[in-house]
């Protein structure tokens, strides 16, 4: 992984310290999980997003509708 320099001076007060302290990690790590999660919350949505389509198109209805107990269980 390459490194990418930031400069994070607001995020070297101290309540941010104790935050990656009570965390152990580092600030800089504070940083690098939280734009990992900004990632995977989106690749999570976009699956969810394809799934519910597909689903869709399972129940042979209309959009809106809601399907029937036996729609929803044959299969």
């Amino acid at each position: 992984m390459k490194n990418s320099p930031v400069t994070v001076d607001d995020l070297r007060d101290a309540p941010t310290r104790v935050l990656a302290a009570q965390r152990k990690t580092t600030v800089t790590g504070l940083v690098r999980d939280y734009l990992r999660g900004l990632t995977d919350g989106q690749k999570r949505r976009e699956r969810a997003r394809r799934e519910i389509l597909r689903m869709i198109g399972t129940f042979d209805c209309q959009i809106g509708r809601m399907p029937t107990r036996e729609e929803r269980h044959t299969g």
